[in-house]
């Protein structure tokens, strides 16, 4: 009895329509994609434009002293000698910033030669 040799049918070769609604598919998937990604950029857009918002609000809202500032209560002695501080609302015992300013430089003159 001789064997039956089973043999996958042959793959043809797709027609002309076949590849052309596949390939329409993959261009309507394609369009869809890019739909998707403009849509993200531009939310990262967003969210990153609302991060320097908050940043600029957080500054304005809690500004950082300077650097080279140091913290003074207010004393009586204060007052008496300015007393413009009073005018800007100021009192006894309120917390300041005072700026440290450098001691300006000495400019020596040219000698005349």
């Amino acid at each position: 009895m001789p064997e039956e040799k089973t043999t996958a049918p042959e793959q043809q070769a797709p027609t002309k329509e076949e590849v052309v609604k596949f390939l329409t598919e993959q261009i309507e998937v394609k369009k869809v994609q890019l739909e998707l990604q403009e849509i993200n950029t531009k939310l990262a857009t967003y969210r990153a434009d609302e991060i320097k918002a908050l940043a600029i609000i957080a500054q304005m809202t809690n500004p950082q002293p300077p650097a080279d500032a140091q913290p003074h209560t207010i004393t009586q002695e204060d007052i008496d000698n300015n007393p413009e501080i009073v005018e800007q609302g100021f009192k006894v015992g309120d917390e300041v910033l005072i700026e440290k300013t450098p001691a300006p430089k000495s400019r020596g003159l040219k000698k005349d030669k």
